[in-house]
């Protein structure tokens, strides 16, 4: 998988995850709000992707699979629920837990479809 397939594939995934989640926890006020939360993970993702791919790429000869990919996802879990936090104004647990389900749905959705090509 390429690594452009692979970010168009996150924001496939996250941008309906974060959507979805939000609205099913607070209200969306205007279509502004659902507009802004869909550029707030559009640039998430476009931020922690790149790193998230180069220090896969880096860790391969040091670290197995789980592993690695545990401590990669941690740190763009973190990052992405800060960013949430802040600019969705969530707060801290809220956007840790957004950014876990949007990230966990991805990673997962990115192996089926990556499987599915491979065969």
């Amino acid at each position: 998988m390429t690594q452009l397939l692979a970010l168009l594939i996150s924001w496939g995934i996250e941008i309906p995850v974060v959507l979805i989640t939000l609205a099913n926890t607070q209200q969306f006020f205007s279509r502004g709000d659902i507009y802004n939360t869909s550029i707030i993970a559009f640039a998430a993702t476009l931020f922690t992707h790149p790193l998230a791919w180069e220090s896969n790429q880096i860790l391969i000869p040091y670290m197995d699979f789980p592993l690695r990919i545990a401590l990669i996802e941690s740190c763009v879990a973190i990052a992405e629920g800060i960013l949430y936090a802040i600019i969705l104004k969530l707060g801290w647990q809220n956007g840790l837990f957004l950014s876990i389900i949007a990230n966990g749905a991805s990673f997962l959705g990115g192996l089926l479809i990556d499987e599915f090509l491979r065969s």
